[in-house]
């Protein structure tokens, strides 16, 4: 599947849950909407995964390393 989103933004994390939410909201919320969200996890051991995968948002693209 092919998007032509006009911009990519990437996102790494590691154990990043006390402020992961707030940084996606914040992204989500923008006045543009045409971007797709890379977010790559760096083997975080706490809950920013679950909290990841609890957004339903067809732009965003979780990679766990």
């Amino acid at each position: 599947m092919k998007n032509n989103y006009k911009v990519s933004v990437i996102l790494t994390t590691y154990n990043s849950e006390h402020c992961i939410a707030a940084t996606l909201d914040s992204l989500l919320n923008q006045t543009m909407v045409d971007f797709e969200l890379i977010i790559l996890d760096d083997g975080s051991t706490d809950n920013t995964v679950a909290l990841l995968q609890s957004y339903c948002d067809p732009r965003i693209r979780l990679v766990v390393n």
